[in-house]
């Protein structure tokens, strides 16, 4: 029994540590490194994301690095920034009004949204959140970066997510094959930034401002 219990107190530290670290945004590698060209990735997509979310809405990155932080999912980050924005409600009056009953389209009706303001498709989403979402990224980056809806479709039929398909865009070249490219492990996105004069966070939001048509900040 004592044995159990020194086994228990050994590893619950461990535990502990660890499921922290699968939620925690806190990324220890945020600049290219040539000796492990993939260590970075997941942190250049998330803070190519970000910075997206950041220009599109006019939030402060910090903030949502905060909410993801605190277990706020990308899907609902998503649609929350973009229903405040129609609604022009804070995003704590809309998270407030989704806790109440957990139905986007219950806050769609309490807010007064209809097809005039969002979009017969973007109603019929409501129930669908990942949808909604996608939805409402394709849509943002039909507007910012002037790619088709049917460049879209094919780009998200070889499986690109949504932090794939805002990096490949930001970069030079086709982003069909330069996902092809990481996702055969031919390159990395590091690699692919790295090329490109985008070695951090800093860089990379400098470039999307640059390139986005209608930023907020």
């Amino acid at each position: 029994m004592k044995r159990l219990l020194l086994l228990f107190f050994i590893f619950t530290p461990f535990c502990v540590s660890a499921a922290s670290t699968v939620s925690c945004h806190c990324f220890q590698d945020r600049t290219f490194n040539h000796r492990d060209s993939a260590a970075a990735d997941p942190y250049f997509l998330a803070t190519t994301q970000n910075s997206f979310i950041s220009l599109l809405y006019g939030v402060d990155k910090a903030a949502l690095v905060k909410a993801k932080m605190s277990g706020t999912n990308g899907t609902h980050l998503w649609i929350v920034q973009d229903v405040a924005a129609h609604s022009g409600q804070s995003t704590s009056a809309v998270a407030d009004i989704y806790s109440v009953n957990h139905s986007w389209p219950e806050v769609f009706k309490t807010l007064g949204l209809g097809s005039e303001q969002v979009g017969e498709l973007y109603l019929q989403l409501g129930n669908h959140p990942e949808q909604l979402a996608d939805h409402i990224v394709d849509s943002q980056l039909v507007r910012q970066f002037a790619v088709t809806p049917a460049d879209l479709q094919r780009w998200r039929h070889l499986g690109m997510s949504r932090k794939e398909l805002i990096l490949a865009i930001l970069l030079e070249g086709d982003p069909a094959e330069l996902y092809q490219r990481v996702n055969s492990r031919a390159q990395t996105w590091g690699e692919l930034l790295d090329r490109q004069g985008m070695v951090d966070g800093h860089a990379i939001s400098r470039q999307l401002k640059a390139r986005m048509q209608h930023p907020r900040s």
